[in-house]
């Protein structure tokens, strides 16, 4: 029964009751799927509506230079932001994506294939390093350096290893020396490596090539990236942008990660603000026990043979399973 005539916005249930209130902002809790939010659809101390923070990032990793996506506030929604407004968006929500999505297991497969390709940051050319899985087209790991050593290849196979929670079968590579040693620190002779010839049909590394093109489109828009910090955490936040937002038309038109038919972290960057605003409105351990100090006194009794005998104990705290039944 709806208690609070709201319906949820995450499956439109009507099915919801009224959660308690923190920081003077209602939550609600749905019966159906089972998820917490609020009417409020603006972050604590922020006063954009987090929907059009939302919008910001999804063009920006689309491939949208900072000055479209000014446009496009302004003619969508007559909000004027500055460019560096929205930079700080995309720095602050690149990393919130990024450490939500960091325990995230990938259903993949056993054949892997990497490549390398050349991206600037700030005066520099560095390499960046990639590795995803042929089966699912899911990105398993970046890596970036300035040099193309054998330290490098097993960094990223070592990445790519932790992140699947397996070895690969097989991994496909281009003739890179670097990889042959790489390989075989990281998985011994249980993978075999296949050097591909470029362009070939099978084993080739066409699928991380094409991958590349769309990195490029990326690092265009953005000219160049700052410093290493930056470049490390805008390409790692724009590959969970290709894991879980990006609809792949070889999959169905939909993502890597939901692909995979497996519970998700989130499904848009709606979801990543949504699930950050939750935590900030959630109750501290020290805000908790003020909580608990502050219950108001209330009467109980229990008899005994000769008579009743009154009792001064707080109310007791109904736990959120019994709240909700």
């Amino acid at each position: 029964m709806n208690t609070s005539e709201t319906a949820c916005k995450y499956c439109n249930s009507p099915n919801v009751v009224k959660f308690g209130t923190f920081k003077g902002i209602q939550r609600y809790w749905c019966k159906d799927c089972k998820r917490k939010f609020t009417e409020v659809d603006n972050l604590p101390k922020m006063k954009t509506d987090q929907k059009i923070i939302a919008t910001a990032l999804s063009c920006y990793f689309s491939g949208m230079p900072l000055d479209a996506i000014q446009r496009h506030l302004n003619q969508e929604y007559g909000l004027y932001m500055s460019e560096a407004g929205i930079y700080n968006w995309i720095i602050r929500f690149s990393k919130e994506a990024v450490e939500r999505s960091k325990n995230f297991r990938p259903d993949v497969g056993s054949v892997w294939v990497c490549d390398e390709t050349m991206i600037n940051v700030g005066n520099r050319k560095v390499w960046f390093w990639d590795i995803i899985d042929i089966k699912s087209r899911y990105l398993l790991a970046s890596h970036i350096s300035e040099t193309r050593t054998i330290e490098d290849a097993l960094t990223l196979m070592q990445k790519a290893a932790i992140r699947a929670g397996k070895p690969p079968r097989r991994v496909i590579t281009d003739k890179l020396a670097a990889y042959l040693d790489g390989i075989e620190l990281a998985f011994g002779a249980d993978t075999k490596h296949i050097q591909s010839k470029p362009f070939t049909v099978v084993d080739s590394t066409n699928i991380i090539e094409r991958f590349h093109e769309t990195l490029k489109q990326r690092t265009k828009v953005i000219k160049s990236f700052k410093n290493m910090e930056t470049a490390k955490l805008l390409t790692d936040a724009w590959l969970v942008h290709y894991n879980f937002f990006k609809e792949h038309e070889y999959l169905g038109n939909v993502s890597p990660a939901q692909k995979m038919s497996i519970k998700v972290p989130f499904k848009d960057w709606a979801e990543v603000l949504e699930q950050t605003k939750q935590d900030m409105i959630a109750p501290t351990k020290t805000e908790k026990r003020q909580i608990v100090h502050h219950l108001p006194i209330v009467h109980t009794y229990t008899r005994t043979r000769a008579k009743l005998v009154k009792h001064n104990k707080p109310e007791p705290i109904i736990s959120i399973s019994s709240r909700i039944k």
